[in-house]
C-alpha cells in the first residue's frame, strides 16, 4: 500500500505474511526505560492480503490480519483474534517519464468487538479509520527506483466500558475516547528487477493532540490507547520469486523502531509468501508488460520480458 508498483490489468496478487514483534524497553512519553512487570511483549501477526489491477494503473488492495500478544513477566494475559479489515484504492494520476504520482485512499473497520482498552495487549484500537495516501515513484538506471510516501488517517472515537478516564493528567468523564489523527511519512530505495526485490526503508509516524492534549503514558502507569503513540523505523526488504513454483515470491524484512513516544523499541521479522495470477494471459507488447506494472521504465519492462522468455 505504500509503493509504485501496480498489478497490470486482469491480474492478482495474493499474499500470506507472518510478522514477530518484540519489546522489552520502551518509551514513557519521552522517558526510555525498562518495564519489569511486562518483560518482553511478542506481538504475532498472520496477514491476509490481495491486490487486484482493474486496469494498468487502478488497483484495489484488501488485508486482514489475525493478531495475538503475549508478554514474558507479569499476570496480564495477552489476547488474540482477527482485528481490522482494510480496503484501499490506488490510481497512478500522472506519469511523467520516469515518475509517477499516485494516489490511494481507502479505510478499514474492525472485524469484531475486541477490547481496545487494554493497552498494551489489546490487538487493535477499535475504529473506524479512513486516510489518503501520496505516493512518489521514481525509476532510475540499473534497476533502481526511490519511493517517497506521505498519508493522513482520520481516526474515529470510541466506546470503552467505564465513565472515567485520564488522557494525561486530566481526568475525561465519559465513556467516548477522541483518538489523535495520524501522519505517516514513508521512504523506500531499492533495487527491482523481474526476479528481485531490495530495499532500504524509512517510516515515520506522528499523532496529533487530543482533548487532554499531548497524551502521555502517566508515570509507571499502563499505556493508554489515546495516547499519543510516534515512532521512527528503519529497515531492510527482500523479496524473490522462484521460477520452478510458478514464480511463487518469497519475502522477508526486519526492521527496528530506533526513536519514539509512548511505544515500545521494536524489532519486527517478517516472512512470507506471494502468489501472481495473470487472468488476462497479458502478453509483452510495451510498457507495461506481465503481471507486474513498473510504469515510467521501459527498459525495464523490456528486461523483464526477455527473462519471462527464457
Amino acid at each position: 500500500m505504500t509503493d509504485g508498483i501496480f498489478m497490470s490489468k486482469g491480474s492478482l496478487c495474493g499474499s500470506v505474511m507472518y510478522s514477530n514483534d518484540t519489546w522489552k524497553n520502551f518509551w514513557e512519553g519521552t522517558l526510555y526505560r525498562e518495564n519489569k512487570n511486562v518483560g518482553t511483549l511478542t506481538t504475532q501477526s498472520v496477514n491476509l492480503m490481495v491486490n487486484y489491477g482493474f486496469s494498468d494503473k487502478f488497483n484495489v488492495i484488501a488485508g486482514l490480519p489475525y493478531i495475538s500478544t503475549k508478554a514474558s513477566a507479569g499476570t496480564s494475559h495477552g489476547m488474540e483474534g482477527v482485528q481490522d479489515l482494510t480496503l484501499g484504492l490506488k490510481y497512478r494520476l500522472v506519469q511523467a517519464k520516469n515518475l509517477s504520482i499516485i494516489g490511494f485512499a481507502g479505510g478499514s473497520v474492525p472485524t469484531n468487538n475486541y477490547v481496545a482498552d487494554y493497552m498494551p495487549f489489546a490487538i487493535g484500537f477499535q475504529s473506524k479509520n479512513v486516510f489518503a495516501r501520496g505516493i512518489l515513484y521514481y525509476t532510475l538506471p540499473h534497476d533502481l527506483a526511490f519511493t517517497l510516501n506521505g498519508s493522513f488517517t482520520h481516526r474515529s472515537n470510541v466506546t470503552i466500558d467505564r465513565e472515567m478516564y485520564y488522557a494525561g493528567d486530566r481526568a475525561i468523564f465519559s465513556n467516548q475516547v477522541a483518538l489523535p489523527d495520524v501522519v505517516n511519512i514513508g521512504a523506500k530505495f531499492g533495487h527491482y528487477s523481474f526476479r528481485w526485490q531490495l530495499e532500504a526503508t524509512f517510516d515515520q509516524q506522528t499523532m496529533g493532540q487530543t482533548v487532554g492534549g499531548t497524551v502521555d503514558i502517566r508515570r509507571n502507569d499502563g499505556p493508554f490507547f489515546g495516547s499519543q503513540f510516534n515512532s521512527t523505523r528503519l529497515g531492510v526488504f527482500g523479496a524473490y520469486r522462484i521460477p520452478k513454483f510458478k514464480d511463487l515470491q518469497v519475502i522477508g524484512s526486519i526492521s527496528k523502531v530506533i526513536s519514539g513516544r509512548n511505544v515500545g523499541e521494536s524489532t519486527i521479522m517478517s516472512v512470507g509468501v506471494s502468489q501472481f495470477i495473470d487472468f488476462f494471459k497479458n502478453k509483452p507488447k510495451g510498457v507495461p508488460s506481465g503481471p507486474i506494472c513498473r510504469p515510467g521504465d521501459a527498459k525495464h519492462e523490456m528486461n523483464e520480458t526477455k527473462e519471462q522468455k527464457k
